[in-house]
């Protein structure tokens, strides 16, 4: 999930021509998504592991991916993204995100703009279905993660944790794995 939430505040305020080097965008319009409505922010706290996304240009080559959130007070959370680049080395960014609607966190990130991470469904405890959809005149950009509170999910968790975004009208073939292992560089 490293860079996901900074790629996507890069896109939200950039132009088509420019987005389309980011990841090419597909004609058509965003889906109507149907958030979390009764997300509560402090048992969503904690660590979470990227069980696969979308391909998204900023996170090439990444594995190991891992978002640690924190509560700051007053309503804002720390998110601390890291991953392993595809040479070995270690990397990370911090921002902050608070609540603009349920299911709707705003994330910031230094020197990015900010952008919306909607949480479609969660327990909270094994998995989070999370997504965002920039539309720019006909073209739209997706975005999406299978999170988890552990490097793999079981089967039927799994299974569920897509099941929401087909319910969402989103197409699973743009999934990717992510490696997650006993080799990964995670915080402690």
């Amino acid at each position: 999930m490293l860079v996901m939430v900074a790629a996507l505040a890069l896109m939200a305020g950039i132009s088509q021509a420019s987005v389309i080097g980011v990841r090419q965008g597909s004609i058509g319009i965003c889906p109507n998504i149907t958030e979390k409505y009764d997300f509560d922010p402090v048992p969503y706290l904690g660590r979470w592991f990227e069980i696969e996304r979308f391909n998204i240009i900023f996170q090439a080559g990444m594995d190991c991916v891992q978002a640690i959130y924190s509560d700051l007070g007053d309503g804002y959370v720390e998110v601390h993204n890291t991953a392993r680049r595809s040479n070995g080395n270690f990397t990370d960014l911090i921002g902050q995100a608070h609540a603009i609607a349920p299911g709707v966190l705003l994330v910031e990130f230094p020197g990015y703009i900010p952008a919306e991470y909607h949480i479609l469904d969660t327990d909270y405890d094994t998995f989070s279905s999370v997504y965002n959809c920039i539309q720019e005149g006909e073209f739209h950009w997706q975005f999406a993660w299978v999170l988890s509170r552990t490097q793999q999910l079981d089967d039927t968790t799994y299974a569920y944790a897509r099941q929401v975004f087909v319910d969402n009208g989103i197409d699973l073939d743009l999934f990717h794995f992510t490696y997650q292992g006993d080799d990964c560089p995670y915080l402690p």
